[in-house]
């Protein structure tokens, strides 16, 4: 799930206005992190490195993320924002979709890091009505005033784990297409 999403000029200043950026897993991408008091912005690679796989993972599900070894402490101590316009899903035919918000210029959409090794995942949460035609699974999208919240408070950040976000729809793809072929 959320295995490419985009920016553009609503989302990050610094581009132009008719520019669009896509990011993928492996590059380093913007994200906001809680940093010495202040909220900042950095690059950090999409994608934890496994010394056993040659595969990044990219994404966490949000319901065992205090469970596993790998996420926990990264869930408890170094959480970040991943702001983004919208995000790409492909549907079981292989159809790439784009999802955002409905009601505002950006998205955020929840991670945590690996400080020494500079990577991030996206937390990933059970599919809501807009996204479930096309995948099981999406980014744990919070809203703008829950960002502080999420990087600084451990205790609040547990709670929007539970976070269900109503606010997206499909921009581009091919749904239509995709319900009704055999």
């Amino acid at each position: 799930m959320c295995g490419q999403y985009y920016c553009d000029a609503s989302t990050f200043s610094f581009l132009e206005e008719d520019e669009e950026v896509k990011m993928s897993p492996g590059e380093d991408i913007p994200v906001l992190l809680y940093y010495e008091g202040r909220i900042i912005m950095t690059k950090l690679k999409w994608g934890y490195t496994l010394s056993t796989k040659k595969e990044l993972i990219i994404n966490a599900r949000c319901e065992t993320l205090l469970e596993k070894k790998i996420f926990k402490d990264d869930m408890l101590e170094r959480r970040c924002v991943i702001p983004a316009k919208g995000f790409y899903q492909k549907d079981a035919k292989q159809h790439r979709i784009s999802f955002e918000s409905q009601k505002h210029h950006k998205i955020y959409m929840t991670g945590i890091y690996r400080q020494v090794e500079k990577e991030v995942v996206i937390i990933t949460t059970d599919a809501n009505e807009v996204m479930r035609p096309v995948h099981q699974r999406m980014p744990l999208i919070i809203p703008k005033d829950k960002v502080k919240q999420w990087l600084e408070d451990r205790d609040e950040a547990i709670k929007l784990l539970h976070h269900k976000t109503e606010d997206l729809e499909i921009v581009s793809g091919y749904l239509q297409e995709a319900l009704f072929q055999d």
